[in-house]
């Protein structure tokens, strides 16, 4: 997200990278954890649900589908959703989602923070 907000491009490499290790995350969330239960820790909502659908939504804030082309994972953030409420949900997340559409930061403040950004992506 920092680079979104800083209007810094990712280099390729890195992206690519990043990407295959959430979807490895991704895989393990559906197969180890959600398995074949409408939540992570059963047949309830907890506070793993909501703790990993706030992580999920973060890539999704940057752009990136992570609920595309996988049913299991969709169905389960669907039923977070509803369980919590949409306006609550969508209130939860509507900073998060609305990063991408949001100008880069001051050139001040990008200034400041850029450095320490870059040690932490590369």
């Amino acid at each position: 997200m920092l680079p979104v907000f800083l209007g810094e491009q990712v280099p390729s490499e890195l992206l690519a990278t990043t990407l295959a290790e959430l979807d490895e995350t991704l895989q393990v969330l559906e197969e180890k954890f959600l398995q074949h239960k409408a939540f992570l820790a059963g047949p309830q909502i907890s506070l793993a649900d909501l703790v990993a659908i706030t992580e999920l939504m973060h890539p999704v804030g940057a752009g990136c589908q992570v609920f595309e082309g996988r049913p299991k994972l969709a169905a389960w953030r669907r039923r977070v959703e509803a369980t919590v409420g949409e306006d609550l949900f969508r209130e939860a997340h509507e900073v998060i989602l609305k990063v991408k559409d949001t100008p880069p930061a001051d050139p001040t403040i990008k200034q400041k923070m850029l450095p320490k950004v870059l040690a932490m992506i590369r």
